[in-house]
């Protein structure tokens, strides 16, 4: 079994902790987290949610689900099982890369929106890809192209910051995850080829976050 806390991220880690204002965040993931395994996206089994009161109007959460044996992240997987270079472990990362890029693509067309898409939120076990921590997400009737554009680019940005400490994902990994998602549409890709054009400004202030959060975290 796997018991997950929530704690903020970024620069609030440092200030709030694991600590949440109102709301029921445990028990809104766990209902959606059973949407999406209706639709037959795959993810883990999930268990329970706990919402702990610590003082009113403050409360700890904590979201309760079945552990997949032999299963690690996309960062592990990139890191351990694409090691040493090898004709058959190019073709088996190619193969996850087009498979992630599939995963992705079923997800935002039944709905749903994921609030932290990164590379340690999809699981690989085996041959099968799981998507995980739906913390923040929701589902809509059908999402906008902006809103799939802003989930695809939360991920580039989890690859470009692993990218920084050497995790070995190529430009051309990113276009074979994204032609595999686009599945030939062209409006798909001509938002992100106009969201490509301002993403080098943003990113330079995820940079100087990333860096900021460093010396907090230290």
């Amino acid at each position: 079994m796997v018991f997950r806390r929530y704690s903020h991220g970024g620069l609030l880690r440092a200030i709030t902790g694991n600590l949440y204002l109102f709301g029921a965040r445990s028990f809104q993931e766990l209902a959606l987290t059973e949407e999406i395994r209706s639709c037959g996206i795959p993810t883990i089994p999930s268990i329970g949610a706990i919402h702990h009161r610590i003082f009113f109007p403050f409360y700890q959460a904590y979201f309760l689900s079945l552990e997949v044996p032999r299963a690690m992240d996309l960062i592990q997987y990139f890191q351990e099982m694409v090691a040493p270079p090898s004709r058959k472990n190019l073709s088996l990362k190619r193969k996850t890369i087009r498979s992630a890029g599939l995963l992705i693509r079923q997800f935002h067309q039944a709905g749903f929106f994921h609030g932290d898409l990164q590379l340690k939120n999809i699981l690989i076990a085996g041959d099968q890809l799981l998507l995980i921590d739906f913390d923040r997400s929701y589902r809509k009737p059908a999402l906008s192209i902006q809103e799939r554009m802003n989930n695809l680019l939360r991920l580039n940005r989890s690859v470009e910051k692993w990218k920084r400490l050497e995790l070995p994902i190529t430009r051309t990994d990113r276009w074979r995850f994204f032609l595999a998602y686009t599945g030939g549409d062209k409006k798909i890709r001509g938002a992100m080829k106009r969201a490509l054009r301002t993403y080098w400004l943003r990113f330079l202030f995820y940079r100087f976050g990333w860096k900021l959060q460093k010396i907090v975290g230290s």
